[in-house]
């Protein structure tokens, strides 16, 4: 029988408490958890409060919609530029729902573990469980609008570990024509910029990750620039 000191106990209620605890690579856990698995624009939920401690249900008007799917007009030419769509397109997302549940508002920033929740007790805020299913829904109602070309939305990925205490959680994009996968990661830039979407060997591999100049996205209107790092934001 295995005896637990009191120093493994502790460890694993440090875990335990952690805002963005993992599952080992891709996996759907959360998606089983807090996702709806048939969104549609106008009947889908926001996760929010960290861990979607707070779930809103939210409808899109169609000139709503329509002004995401305008983004993907014209079709891209490359997996590329269809992936600078996505991330305007997620920004956009943000701002309508944001309009509804607040969750437009600055996001509290930590590339590490956070223990004991939502450091701020503000429900307003997301942390990588809430960014990662967000993006997967607002990208399934995209994709199965018949929005994507080059790519299609794959299961959420997870990285991380004890050593550095910097666990976390992102959407994938699976790009059509090779399985190339890449990072959706909002909690990279600040909320109702265009998300970053970087391969996601990066993501894994260094954490925070210096988003490639290749791989930053231009703002939408009224969205700030992205250009900074992650290590810049506030």
């Amino acid at each position: 029988m295995r005896r637990w000191t009191t120093d493994s106990v502790t460890l694993l209620a440090l875990v335990a408490l952690a805002g963005c605890l993992p599952a080992n690579g891709l996996n759907d856990n959360y998606l089983r958890l807090y996702a709806q698995r048939d969104p549609r624009p106008n009947h889908f939920y926001e996760c929010h409060g960290y861990g979607c401690s707070k779930l809103d249900h939210v409808v899109l008007t169609a000139a709503e919609w329509q002004s995401v799917r305008a983004l993907f007009d014209p079709t891209a030419a490359d997996a590329r530029e269809e992936r600078r769509q996505i991330a305007l397109a997620l920004a956009l997302m943000q701002r309508l729902v944001g309009r509804r549940t607040g969750t437009s508002a600055h996001q509290w920033r930590s590339y590490g573990v956070v223990i004991g929740g939502n450091p701020t007790g503000d429900l307003t805020q997301l942390d990588c469980i809430d960014e990662a299913v967000n993006s997967w829904t607002y990208m399934t109602m995209m994709e199965r609008d018949g929005l994507f070309k080059f790519h299609r939305v794959g299961p959420l990925a997870s990285a991380g570990g004890l050593l550095h205490y910097d666990f976390r959680n992102t959407a994938v994009l699976v790009q059509r024509a090779d399985g190339a996968l890449f990072a959706v990661d909002g909690t990279l830039v600040e909320a109702t910029e265009p998300t970053a979407i970087i391969p996601l060997a990066l993501w894994r591999a260094h954490w925070p990750p210096e988003i490639p100049a290749a791989d930053r996205n231009a703002p939408s209107e009224g969205a700030q620039d992205t250009s900074r790092g992650p290590s810049q934001l506030r």
